[in-house]
């Protein structure tokens, strides 16, 4: 495999992980305490949360990779 493949198979567990941290725990305390269009912010702030963090994982193995060649 090469490099660009193994950071994607990486980048899976990484969001396989956060999607269930996240999505799980957070989004249920989300459902369990508010209601209405405050529900919808603060999914909409977890799922944001989520991506920002995966794109941050994607550059800091992509800095390692260019330091390594």
């Amino acid at each position: 495999m090469n490099v660009p493949t193994d950071r994607l198979l990486i980048m899976l567990v990484v969001a396989t992980g956060l999607a269930v941290l996240v999505g799980g725990w957070a989004g249920g305390l989300v459902r369990a305490e508010a209601t209405g269009s405050e529900e919808l912010a603060l999914r909409v702030g977890i799922g944001a949360v989520f991506f920002v963090v995966l794109l941050g994982v994607w550059h800091v193995f992509k800095n390692i990779d260019e330091e390594a060649s």
